[in-house]
């Protein structure tokens, strides 16, 4: 099962962070550490997390509030994001910011700058905690924006404060200078949860932007990879079962035919065994009969058998006038040529070797064939 996470920084760097784990939008575990994974999916935590979300401290992220009117939504962005690195402390080249997702062009774009070295830092941290992915949120930006005044609540122990157009750290020396005689009020801690839990589902800035942006999910990953080869193999196991298959079912309908082959034959003559023996057997009879006599009947019967000696080939072949067959039959020996005679007589046809010559390396004969 996969569970969504919100992981809370604490302002000093030795103390242990404060985590939340999230099934069915309900905060179902809470502790300290960095020990947030069940038991077991420690082995395999990327694969059982869901959404993420790493709350930064107030005093690592400065937030400012800039109005671009008269631009576009998109305009002002980029605009408000120029403005806050200029106003910022330290090299351009040195700073990250991120825009908050604004599409009232009258309403300030909410910017928080950071270093790009913290941003590498946390990026390092959450790969290292089994949440790359996750999103990076200035804990001020979770507390509701206020009408008048200024909200309060602890988030990760850090005491933090947020008005209409700023937020800060409650415990940093300035912060009574800021807040005044302006009312203040404290959020209770249910609603500090349900904070999170917007955040979780709809980050109110995600610093993840530019070149620190979540890389998109490989299309081939190792578990991808995995499942394809596995269906793959079932697919290719399954192709060959049905071709085994199909073989059995056509050899075992090839022995049903030659067995009726064989049996209709034998109802002629019961010498024969076989199906291979039915053709020459039968085609003889029928000749004998009349019924395949002719040019076409005596072809026939000579082919068949000639096939049982491939050696020999037929170079020339006429039909005399009084219906003989004249063929001449070449091989390289003439035990070849007269295994083929004998399969002509045993097919019940009669013949005359009228000569056998010598060609080079084979021998011819010329054969006469007669019903």
């Amino acid at each position: 099962m996969k569970h969504d996470y919100v992981i809370v920084l604490p302002r000093e760097s030795d103390t242990p962070p404060v985590w939340y784990r999230v099934a069915q939008d309900q905060i179902v575990r809470r502790g300290r550490g960095t020990e947030w994974f069940p038991p077991e999916q420690t082995d395999a935590p990327e694969s059982a997390v869901g959404n993420a979300v790493l709350v930064l401290p107030p005093h690592v992220t400065t937030l400012h509030f800039i109005a671009c009117p008269g631009m576009t939504p998109r305009q002002g962005a980029a605009a408000a994001r120029l403005m806050a690195l200029e106003a910022s402390i330290g090299e351009g080249d040195q700073l990250h910011a991120a825009v908050a997702a604004n599409d009232d062009p009258d309403a300030p774009h909410v910017v928080a700058v950071t270093s790009r070295s913290a941003m590498t830092h946390w990026m390092d941290w959450a790969k290292e905690h089994g949440i790359p992915q996750a999103s990076f949120v200035p804990s001020a930006l979770l507390l509701p924006q206020p009408e008048d005044g200024f909200v309060r609540a602890p988030i990760g122990g850090a005491d933090v404060v947020r008005g209409r157009d700023s937020a800060f750290d409650g415990s940093e020396p300035h912060a009574p200078l800021i807040i005044g005689e302006a009312p203040v009020t404290r959020l209770p801690p249910d609603n500090v949860d349900e904070a999170l839990l917007l955040a979780l589902a709809a980050p109110p800035l995600d610093l993840r932007q530019g070149t620190f942006a979540r890389s998109a999910p490989r299309l081939f990953d190792a578990a991808r990879r995995r499942r394809m080869a596995i269906m793959l193999g079932f697919i290719l196991l399954a192709s060959l079962i049905v071709s085994l298959v199909t073989i059995l079912r056509l050899n075992a309908e090839a022995s049903r035919l030659d067995e009726q082959t064989v049996a209709l034959a034998q109802s002629i003559d019961p010498t024969i065994e076989d199906a291979a023996s039915a053709d020459v057997r039968v085609t003889a009879l029928l000749a004998a009969r009349g019924g395949r006599g002719g040019f076409t009947g005596m072809m026939a019967g000579l082919m068949s058998a000639m096939q049982a000696n491939p050696n020999v080939t037929l170079t020339s072949v006429n039909q005399g006038a009084d219906g003989a067959l004249r063929v001449q039959l070449s091989a390289n020996k003439a035990e070849e040529i007269n295994d083929v005679l004998i399969a002509i007589q045993e097919a019940g046809w009669r013949i005359s070797a009228n000569a056998v010559q010598q060609r080079g390396a084979q021998l011819v004969a010329d054969i006469t064939v007669v019903r």
